[in-house]
């Protein structure tokens, strides 16, 4: 609970100085003076990724890659602004958010309490007694699953209520009832995640019982969980990252930006009315208006060479950003591989997804502010071509009411249908494996249980 309220209060100041900036960043827009528009493309704006309520319970992967992208003429950005360059050591380490609570305290939680739920049964002759009352082996199979999962309810259900309870105190920041409490409203999404947390928790649960059973005495119980809890939960998502980095390594920004620029410059430059690689677009404009030089042009040459010269090298980024795009799906391949031996990789892509913090959300909102970007530039474009004579083109400035015209970019958040879609395998392999585990377990206890 107090994780809970206290990464509440962070992302709320978070949230409003974000706001802050939005406005300066409008009013700055707004201030400008009578500019030419191209000035005004390469002056550029900033798009802002909203950030959710519900990030204060789990906020994913943004302080690594940021929520603000500057978007200017010519060149596709990546967020930057990211917290992570500027927080300390200890502040690397991650912060203590409910999310982590639930993921890797809670199973350390249950493994505490449990270890010892067969063990101790055997180790002290209880288990004999038992037995010989009329309990079977499958009775107390399932009675002391069901025993530590009544045990475990009162965390599981305490971080997503004490979450739920701090958004409500924030009116200003919950919103409407007509969003709050909505199928895609925050309260839906945070009874998901509760029981996204109770399946997580239900898997380790039945882990517990099942080593218990397995061995003899308590100590051996609790130090086979301790290794299993370091494994799955510290070692393995940090192996298996690894793993996927070595496989299958992203270029360094200084590989990526060589790349880039040798495919930018055999565009040739746009700035350049007589630049050889755009000597067919000029002929061919000059065919399609009837003109003999570009001088004779009804509309400014340079306006529509920089529509094209924008859209040549938005299609160069995005095809060098596709590249991109399909090493960290098999990145991801590779983790989704490995989230079957770790409940906890399984929890933190639903728990992400459910947030809007994911990597997959991140992506999502960089590809709608540069189709924004491109449609931004391109307006500016059109206003060179049709407001600003060729002759003076590089004098004549344009009235800067016409900077009002331009909104500022609104992203779309996914659906909860589109974000379940991309959580439903980790929603597979944790109840798949809790089936699995329970059935084993029925096994072993069948068999190997010892009086």
């Amino acid at each position: 609970m107090v994780a809970a309220f206290l990464s509440h209060q962070r992302q709320s100041a978070e949230r409003r100085q974000q706001a802050h900036f939005q406005e300066l960043v409008r009013k700055q827009w707004l201030e400008q003076p009578d500019r030419h528009p191209h000035r005004v493309a390469h002056y550029g704006s900033f798009a802002f990724k909203p950030r959710s309520l519900l990030a204060s319970f789990d906020p994913g992967v943004e302080a690594q890659v940021g929520r603000i992208q500057y978007l200017e003429a010519h060149r596709q950005n990546a967020m930057n602004f990211a917290e992570a360059g500027g927080l300390t050591a200890a502040g690397r380490l991650g912060e203590l958010s409910p999310s982590f609570v639930a993921g890797s305290l809670l199973a350390l939680i249950i493994a505490v309490i449990g270890h010892g739920i067969l063990a101790e049964e055997t180790e002290l002759g209880r288990l004999r007694v038992l037995m010989a009352q009329g309990a079977g082996r499958k009775t107390l199979w399932w009675g002391k699953i069901a025993g530590l999962a009544v045990a475990m309810l009162p965390f599981a259900i305490l971080v997503p209520m004490a979450q739920g309870a701090a958004i409500l105190r924030s009116p200003a920041e919950a919103g409407s009832a007509d969003t709050l409490f909505t199928m895609n409203g925050p309260l839906f999404r945070g009874c998901l995640l509760m029981l996204g947390m109770l399946l997580h928790g239900l898997a380790w649960v039945i882990l517990t019982v099942l080593v218990s059973a397995m061995v003899r005495t308590r100590a051996q119980a609790a130090a086979i969980m301790l290794c299993l809890w370091l494994g799955s939960t510290l070692v393995l998502p940090r192996a298996a990252s690894g793993l996927a980095a070595t496989m299958h390594p992203l270029p360094t920004r200084s590989e990526f930006n060589a790349r880039l620029g040798a495919e930018l410059e055999k565009l040739g430059d746009s700035h350049n009315p007589d630049d050889p690689n755009y000597a067919r677009f000029r002929d061919d404009t000059l065919k399609k208006y009837g003109a003999a030089s570009v001088e004779e042009l009804p509309i400014n040459y340079k306006g529509l060479l920089m529509a094209k010269g924008e859209e040549q090298t938005s299609q160069v980024f995005q095809a060098e950003m596709g590249k991109l795009e399909e090493v960290m799906n098999r990145q991801e391949t590779i983790l989704a591989v490995v989230a079957w031996l770790s409940p906890l990789l399984s929890w933190q892509d639903i728990s992400m997804r459910l947030c809007g913090t994911d990597l997959t959300s991140a992506r999502r909102f960089a590809q709608q502010a540069e189709e924004w970007r491109y449609g931004f530039i391109q307006n500016l474009n059109a206003l060179q071509r049709d407001h600003i004579s060729y002759a003076q083109n590089s004098t004549q400035r344009l009235d800067k009411s016409h900077w009002h015209e331009f909104e500022d970019f609104q992203p779309v958040a996914p659906g909860l249908r589109e974000v379940l879609s991309g959580s439903s395998p980790a929603w597979l392999r944790l109840g798949l494996g809790c089936i699995a585990l329970a059935l084993v377990g029925s096994w072993v206890v069948e068999r190997r249980l010892r009086v």
